[in-house]
């Protein structure tokens, strides 16, 4: 029986629609300050392959911060377009960059009531997210998420990322449930769903229409149990579960 529902953050609980978009503000910020000559899309282009190169790097790793992550992206932006002199600037590139995309995050319009109806069905509701404990927290104070979760745990608090098992046990032990007593909603097939499935929770692949989850490297993955674009769709499907849903 459901007891409890975990949920990623960014891209589940937050919208991920002003991303692109706030990155590339970003990109053309750190082609200012950096006085780089080349032309804005060489810039934008060297900096998604430095980025793509960094998910190929980091994606397997058991642990990571993403401090380190994006350290790796900026190393690699930098020797692709061959200004390595410039790795002075990272303390301010990881702060701006940090900053302003989290600032750029959305709580989904329907977060509150549905996680409201979720906790009047009696869930233990927790979030459960692949971020440092810098990137977590300024987020579950803007979106009050505190109201409903009873835990919130960051890869950097569990010193593991999804989708390796410690980072599951570390929230299970929190929770007091066992893993088949779960519901795992994220928007990674290969972080969220892979994970939870693998320690044999029920999961729930939450998507929008811009676009995949951030650091998809290609794995194969497990079909999630069920598919949503809504967080209003969740209360239905633990009643489901539960054998509780009402005839329409």
């Amino acid at each position: 029986m459901i007891k409890g529902v975990f949920f990623d953050v960014g891209g589940t609980l937050y919208s991920y629609r002003n991303m692109l978009p706030t990155m590339m503000a970003v990109l053309k910020k750190v082609a200012d300050r950096l006085e780089l000559k080349h032309d804005f899309l060489e810039v934008a282009r060297h900096y998604h392959l430095a980025n793509k190169d960094a998910d190929k790097a980091f994606a397997d790793k058991p642990f990571y911060l993403f401090r380190d992550y994006f350290d790796d992206i900026f190393a690699g932006f930098l020797k692709r377009i061959g200004r390595e002199d410039l790795r002075g600037h990272f303390e301010w590139f990881e702060s701006y960059s940090r900053e302003t995309l989290i600032g750029s995050l959305e709580l989904r319009a329907d977060c509150h009531e549905a996680l409201a109806r979720l906790k009047q069905m009696g869930l233990y509701l927790a979030a459960v997210s692949n971020a440092d404990e810098n990137q977590l927290a300024p987020l579950v104070e803007r979106g009050q998420l505190h109201r409903w979760l009873t835990h919130w745990t960051s890869s950097e608090a569990a010193r593991s990322c999804k989708p390796h098992r410690q980072f599951f046990d570390v929230a299970l032990e929190k929770s007091g449930l066992s893993a088949d007593q779960v519901l795992f909603v994220g928007d990674s097939l290969e972080q969220d769903i892979q994970g939870a499935h693998a320690v044999g929770m029920t999961t729930v692949l939450i998507s929008e229409v811009d676009g995949p989850a951030p650091m998809h490297v290609g794995r194969q993955t497990p079909e999630p149990d069920f598919k949503i674009t809504s967080l209003h769709e969740l209360p239905a499907i633990v009643e489901s579960l539960r054998g509780t849903a009402q005839p329409r």
